[in-house]
């Protein structure tokens, strides 16, 4: 599955990303993934296995983000299951020299209209930390509205977190 935008290349990880994969597990904001530094690997190969199934509802399936033109990775994004709400949710990571252009909306539309065509969910969720605001607008440019605020236990940190809760609806719903 590869999804083609204006800029970017959307595209499922092979194991030869290996290098700029690692990249992605320097990501501050991200402490699940920098958890997996020491065996970035098989977290690498985990995400590989994950497009045998293309489980986006109970599963996760991530893809690198890439410069079309370069072939640099940008960040990842991808959908699956939100560990403590259990919708479908969708999610963006990018590298820090990355951020700031435009990448995350036109990757976060290319998902979303992925899901929603391929999978015919009534729904996906995003969430954005409080504080989050360029996560925020990313959503909204992209169609999600805000239902609410949520508090929620992140289990990888044991910590709770204030989350404003984004809905995109599908057409048919």
């Amino acid at each position: 599955m590869y999804m083609e935008t204006k800029r970017l290349m959307i595209r499922p990880f092979v194991k030869t990303d290996l290098e700029a994969f690692k990249k992605l597990l320097e990501i501050k904001e991200l402490p699940g993934w920098g958890q997996q530094r020491e065996r970035a690997e098989s977290f690498l190969e985990w995400h590989i296995a994950n497009y045998q199934k293309m489980d986006v509802v109970t599963g996760t399936v991530c893809f690198g983000i890439f410069d079309k033109e370069t072939g640099k990775i940008l960040g990842a994004a991808g959908v699956g299951e939100h560990d403590d709400l259990h919708e479908t949710e969708i999610f963006y990571h990018l590298l820090e020299e990355a951020r700031g252009k435009g990448y995350a909306v036109e990757a976060a539309k290319a998902i979303t209209e992925w899901v929603i065509t391929e999978y015919q969910l009534p729904y996906i969720i995003g969430t954005a930390a409080i504080d989050n605001i360029a996560s925020q607008r990313v959503l909204e440019r992209c169609g999600y509205r805000l239902i609410d605020e949520q508090t929620l236990l992140v289990h990888i940190e044991n910590k709770k977190y204030r989350f404003k809760y984004y809905r995109f609806y599908s057409e048919n719903s």
